[in-house]
């Protein structure tokens, strides 16, 4: 037999001992408000089982009422949380919180109850609450951070062993005659149902630090406007780029992007529409890459392209049809005028058996984007092929 005091007891501890947890790792992830919501979530579960816990020193009325009242409205704020953290924009389902009341009048209806019955029917509720939960993390978590996977699973675990206490508490009704009776039955399904929800809690926690470190991550490596990886990133990507090209013995080229007079966008059509500019320019070039490929902002309006196992022809192809996309864009400001939007670039390639340095290679590109510019703009030119000689080509 199991006793029920005793595991009352664990489970205040447990709960007491993750809500402190929680309230140590707010300061550290700034407030996030899932993180919030969830140690609100816990301190309502908490005060459920002290609830109950006390029934010997309250009204067994009260005890009912405001400990099974508390322990749903736990699991409630536990499935806002969860939607906060994977759907920003999309609130949890409203009935969460507006059966809350409905459940108060339930509760008093079921003061006169044998325990029994009293048991399975809120083993039930509870398993409604739950539901929610493990729904959305399936649906749009399971594959975003690995510790949400554990949170669906232990709650999958709470929802089976409530689901086992309704049933057991049903058929066999002598197992339920006060709530600390000791009794094997009541106490495993209490015992597995309310500790998976504590594991729950942990692995939330672990699931929000991973979310954390990861936009953490995306802000160190990655230009903020158009999502491209940032300057020091394209450098290092084009140094392990060339490093892999001399073992293998494959051609790098590398190309550097620069949007025409951007200055006057600015100044004609205002930052916005500027900014507008650069995400569309970002968007337009993403879309013609290879997963192999790297892109990167290197400056305001400038951008570079490292094209692993890419000979000069194969770069020349891939940038003229960019640069007609990009010539083609119909983008307007706020005051519906036309922007024209152009790019020029220059390449510079590394054969395989080249010495050439990630920085040497950069500044071959630079001097041939400086010949676009100089020749005119919106064309392309490759380093060493000389003036004009690599003008705007037609696509094959």
């Amino acid at each position: 037999m199991l006793h029920i005091p005793t595991l009352m007891l664990a489970l205040l501890l447990g709960f007491l001992l993750l809500t402190l947890e929680l309230g140590v790792s707010q300061k550290g992830l700034r407030a996030r408000p899932e993180i919030r919501r969830w140690t609100q979530g816990s301190w309502a579960l908490l005060g459920g089982f002290a609830a109950l816990a006390a029934r010997s020193l309250v009204p067994v009325e009260l005890s009912i009422l405001l400990g099974n009242a508390l322990i749903c409205l736990g699991l409630a704020i536990y499935a806002q949380a969860i939607h906060q953290l994977l759907l920003v924009s999309k609130p949890a389902p409203r009935w969460l919180m507006q059966a809350q009341p409905v459940l108060w009048l339930a509760l008093v209806l079921m003061l006169d109850w044998p325990l029994h019955r009293r048991t399975a029917v809120l083993s039930l509720v509870y398993v409604l609450f739950l539901v929610p939960s493990v729904a959305v993390i399936v649906r749009h978590g399971w594959h975003a951070e690995r510790s949400l996977r554990t949170v669906a699973l232990t709650m999958t675990l709470a929802i089976t062993a409530l689901l086992v206490r309704a049933v057991h508490a049903w058929l066999t009704p002598g197992d339920y005659v006060d709530l600390m009776q000791a009794s094997l039955g009541q106490g495993l399904t209490f015992l597995f149902a309310f500790m998976s929800l504590l594991g729950a809690g942990f692995g939330f926690v672990l699931a929000v630090f991973e979310r954390v470190a990861r936009q953490m991550e995306e802000v160190a490596t990655h230009d903020g406007l158009t999502g491209c990886w940032n300057r020091v990133t394209t450098d290092a990507l084009l140094e392990h780029e060339l490093q892999r090209a001399r073992r293998s013995g494959a051609p790098v080229a590398f190309v550097l992007l620069d949007l025409d007079h951007f200055k006057q966008i600015n100044d004609q059509h205002g930052h916005r529409a500027g900014d507008a500019v650069l995400k569309a320019f970002a968007d337009t070039v993403r879309a013609r890459l290879r997963a192999s490929d790297v892109f990167g902002r290197t400056g305001g309006e400038e951008f570079g392209l490292v094209l692993p196992g890419t000979d000069l022809a194969g770069a020349r192809w891939l940038v003229e049809t960019v640069r007609r996309e990009v010539e083609a864009m119909a983008l307007t400001d706020a005051d519906k005028r036309t922007i024209a939007v152009t790019v020029s670039a220059g390449i510079a390639l590394a054969d395989g058996d080249s010495p050439l340095s990630a920085d040497r290679l950069y500044g071959q590109a630079d001097q041939a984007l400086y010949e676009a510019k100089r020749s005119g703009r919106n064309r392309i030119e490759a380093f060493g092929e000389g003036n004009g000689a690599s003008a705007a080509l037609p696509l094959a």
